[in-house]
């Protein structure tokens, strides 16, 4: 489930026209997994697999099967 939250990132961002698979090849920002948040993090400065990676860590964490600062997930997603 918490893969399919990451995919189901990716199919929003494609439909809303927020990425586009020009855009998301053109950018290597889009490619990186791993992030870091902080207090002045801004959603749409992460990259496209970075967003997608934090919509999955949030179902992880909701679900107690990992450890993460689920208010900080909740306040930078958008729809959370």
């Amino acid at each position: 489930m918490a893969l399919l939250q990451h995919e189901l990132q990716h199919v929003l961002e494609f439909a809303s026209g927020e990425l586009t698979v020009r855009g998301y090849l053109l950018s290597p920002r889009n490619w990186r997994y791993d992030y870091e948040i902080a207090g002045t993090s801004v959603w749409r400065r992460f990259g496209a697999e970075q967003r997608a990676r934090m919509a999955e860590d949030l179902w992880r964490a909701e679900h107690g099967l990992m450890a993460a600062d689920v208010d900080a997930l909740r306040r930078l997603i958008p729809w959370a």
